[in-house]
């Protein structure tokens, strides 16, 4: 029997500067009732050597899409640390 993959989710992240990076969702840790997402980036050229990993908490919004916000800081800590043990 053949596991069925899953297709991977693709998050486009906005940074400070308003340039956009595309993200693929690696794992999703759950933590005090939410959960968080271990975001990888996905490299633009081959010259690129380390894959950016950023932490988001998924929240819901009113339309019940998901929505990828910055965690606190003691949540990304705590998270952070959950992923480490992983």
């Amino acid at each position: 029997m053949t596991e069925k993959k899953e297709d991977p989710i693709i998050i486009t992240i906005t940074g400070p500067d308003g340039s956009e990076k595309d993200y693929v969702q690696d794992t999703v840790i759950p933590f005090s009732g939410k959960e968080f997402a271990v975001l990888v980036s996905i490299p633009e050229s081959e010259d690129e050597e380390e894959p950016d990993i950023i932490l988001a908490r998924i929240d819901i919004d009113e339309n019940g899409e998901a929505e990828y916000v910055p965690p606190t800081d003691e949540e990304y800590d705590a998270v952070a640390d959950i992923y480490d043990a992983m």
